[in-house]
């Protein structure tokens, strides 16, 4: 999307959803139930949130129906459920203030995540109306934990970048790759980087886990293996048990020229002097609430008290759904979103279709919710990853 500074018009009836994890997921079908059209948006590259990030691999025991489901398969699950709604999906995206109300609708701006440490006013995506708004963020929006290095923000966006590859992917061309992580993150870009055309591959790939690789359990985890193993044996890739101690800067160009690691590994130890010309961090991520304490939410300790009833905040129109709603004998739990997105979607009928009465249909036995499932589904692409609205 090309960077706009006035605000669309907006869609008549078009909700956006802010946070694309489970909640947010299941939320996008039940819009798509009611005919709503639904904008969702995400600071990751993937879908699913904490969920899918923090413990993708594990099984779940208490989501209804299943004896237990790995998280990044409920999440898939709930993907492709939601298509139903047909959702525009919006990831490594960022939203900013909002402004207007429940009469003319919502007025949010769109930041790349990777604005989180620079000016927004000079990398803003665009501008859209909505009307109405749903937070389902969870603990809040995801972001990169940041190298505590000197001269590391000065790198950023242009030698350093935070667990995603440079937009331009030609210019890593006969580069040499550092990728410092050794979790799911990290393995994906070095599997991406792997995959690249000998014409456009880079000269190197150094890939610095502290503690060694972590074990995955995923779908992926055994292609991902034998892929790094032949890299391996090609000698395409060199894997470090080390920690990053410090960044050598051109004193003149101020460009990243290599890293001091400090060796880790029983048979090796001090520090070593690696070459690199781009860095990619994959440290992990943390939360941030901060976008949303200018939202007059009514925000306390990082959750936003709701009406249970309807899931609306103090501000009618923008509702609270998931691990950030707050009310009392709030329960977080997945299922507990579930059935907090199926009220909130319900509730911003109010607004989407005003003056109209909306009936309770049950998927079993109404014809109109009959014949919207009969139709064919657009078949989700697995993950959907790397897009910014």
């Amino acid at each position: 999307m090309e960077a706009q500074n006035q605000a669309s018009a907006g869609r008549p009836g078009q909700v956006i959803i802010v946070g694309a994890g489970p909640s947010g997921l299941y939320l996008a079908f039940q819009l798509g139930l009611l005919d709503i059209a639904c904008t969702i948006v995400d600071s990751l590259p993937e879908i699913g949130g904490q969920c899918y990030e923090l413990y993708g691999d594990k099984p779940i025991f208490d989501i209804p129906g299943f004896e237990s489901v790995r998280a990044f398969e409920l999440v898939q699950r709930l993907w492709s459920q939601a298509q139903i709604a047909n959702p525009r999906l919006c990831l490594n995206t960022l939203i900013g203030d909002v402004s207007g109300d429940e009469k003319v609708g919502f007025r949010l701006s769109f930041f790349p995540s990777a604005a989180a440490s620079c000016d927004h006013a000079s990398s803003l995506l665009n501008q859209e109306r909505f009307a109405a708004v749903f937070v389902a963020s969870g603990v809040g929006a995801f972001a990169p934990k940041r190298l505590r290095l000197e001269a590391a923000q000065a790198l950023e966006n242009s030698q350093l970048w935070y667990g995603v590859l440079p937009s331009d992917e030609h210019s890593l061309k006969q580069k040499r790759i550092l990728i410092s992580g050794g979790g799911r993150r990290a393995m994906a870009l070095v599997k991406r980087l792997l995959q690249y055309p000998a014409a456009h591959a880079p000269a190197s790939i150094d890939l610095i886990a502290r503690s060694g690789l972590r074990t995955m359990q995923d779908e992926d985890a055994e292609p991902s293996s034998l892929i790094l193993s032949e890299a391996l044996r090609q000698g395409r890739l060199r894997i470090h048990q080390a920690t990053i101690r410090g960044l050598c800067v051109d004193e003149q160009s101020g460009r990243l020229v290599g890293i001091d690691m400090e060796q880790r590994a029983p048979d090796k130890s001090g520090l070593v002097r690696l070459p690199a010309d781009h860095l990619l961090i994959c440290h992990g991520l943390s939360p941030k609430t901060d976008h949303l304490l200018n939202w007059e939410l009514g925000m306390r300790a990082g959750h936003i008290p709701v009406d249970p009833a309807r899931f609306e905040t103090r501000r009618q129109a923008i509702f609270a759904i998931g691990d950030i709603a707050s009310y009392p004998g709030k329960k977080k739990l997945i299922v507990s979103g579930f059935h907090e997105a199926c009220l909130a979607a319900y509730a911003s009928c109010d607004y989407v279709y005003p003056g109209k009465t909306i009936h309770l249909q049950y998927t079993t036995t109404s014809p109109r919710l009959l014949e919207k499932f009969a139709k064919p589904l657009a078949q989700a692409e697995g993950i959907k990853s790397g897009s910014s609205c």
